[in-house]
Formats: C-alpha cells, sequence, structure tokens
C-alpha cells in the first residue's frame, strides 16, 4: 500500500498538503529560532498556546528549528527557565476555485498552504523580551483528481475544501453568447 501511495506521489509530482505545511511552519519558524538564539540563550522552554489542532506540528517543527539555531528546547516549565510561547495564528492548506489551464484544458486547482505565528520571549521573571509574528505561505496548482492522494486521511484540519464552481471558464460565456446571437440574427432576418 505505502509502495502505490508513493508511486502515485512520483506521478504526481506535487507535495501533499502535509508537505507543504511542514515547510511553510519551517520557514515562519526560521526567524523567530534566530531570534532567540540571538539573545544569547542556551535553553527554552517551549510552550504552544492556543487550541489549534495542528499545534502537534509546530511544536515538532519549532523543536528542530530552535535546536538547529543551537537553543536546546524543553517542554515541562521549570521555575528560572525562559519561556519562548507560540501560538498558531493561522496554519491549514485551502483550495481557491477550480479553473481551466486553457479554453478547453484540464481543470486544475489552486492550493495555498499558509502559516502564521505569534512568538513571545519571557524572561524567569516574566518580563517580555520579544515578540514576533512571522508568516509563509505556498501555492502550487493541482489536479482535482490528485487531491485524494495529497490530502491526509488521520488529520482532518490538513485538508481544505474544494468548491464545486469553475472560475475561468470561458467555454460557457462563448456557447450562450453564440446562442444570443444566433437568435438575434434569426429574429432580424426573419422580419425582412
Amino acid at each position: 500500500m505505502i509502495t502505490v501511495f508513493l508511486l502515485e506521489l512520483v506521478l504526481v509530482g506535487s507535495m501533499t498538503n502535509l508537505d507543504m505545511l511542514e515547510t511553510v511552519v519551517l520557514n515562519a519558524m526560521e526567524p523567530v529560532a534566530e531570534q532567540v538564539s540571538a539573545q544569547g540563550l542556551e535553553t527554552v522552554t517551549l510552550n504552544i498556546q492556543g487550541e489549534h489542532e495542528g499545534g502537534w506540528l509546530l511544536e515538532q517543527i519549532a523543536t528542530s528549528a530552535l535546536s538547529a539555531a543551537g537553543v536546546t528546547v524543553y517542554i515541562a516549565r521549570d521555575e528560572g527557565d525562559w519561556t519562548l510561547n507560540l501560538r498558531p495564528m493561522e496554519l491549514g492548506v485551502t483550495y481557491a476555485q477550480t479553473r481551466r489551464s486553457w479554453v478547453l484544458g484540464g481543470k486544475q486547482v489552486p492550493r495555498l498552504a499558509s502559516c502564521e505565528i505569534a512568538a513571545t520571549l519571557v524572561d524567569p521573571e516574566g518580563n517580555v523580551i520579544l515578540t514576533s509574528r512571522e508568516g509563509s505561505v505556498i501555492e502550487n496548482i493541482v489536479c482535482p483528481s490528485d487531491i485524494i492522494i495529497l490530502e491526509s486521511s488521520t488529520e482532518k484540519w490538513i485538508n481544505g475544501e474544494l468548491s464545486d464552481e469553475e472560475s475561468g471558464n470561458i467555454l460557457e460565456p462563448l456557447v450562450v453568447t453564440g446562442v444570443v446571437t444566433a437568435l438575434v440574427y434569426l429574429f432580424y432576418s426573419s422580419r425582412n
């Protein structure tokens, strides 16, 4: 089963929704990690705030980004620790309206992964030393039939909602214009 999924993913040539979210969280987290490291800290307690279902993803990637910046991360808070509070303000994948690549081309769906993080660094006395709000966005285009392969079966918050509406379709307006033009022509030609 895993082999089939990987083969389909290679054929699709796109990142999964989870891959896109991991990338945008890492892109948003790197400046925060650099700012914390610039304070000269060796350790920090990480606190994920809010009730977002993707808090686990933010915690995992924040720990990795901070470790890469030379800061050891603790999850449990002790007295006398510096604390980095992170709140996911926005974290998810959305789909735009389906469109066609050209007049009679195949359908395409623009897919957008976005992340915005509010970060606050607090010293052991409770003073706010640093506040930051960082974000990242990735967009790509996929076929509607590939979406089921790219979405998560276990993490429903990762999957965006696909609209049934189609935008940018030029064929329908051309048909309507042609029919109206033909009716107007028939009306005026029958009067003569």
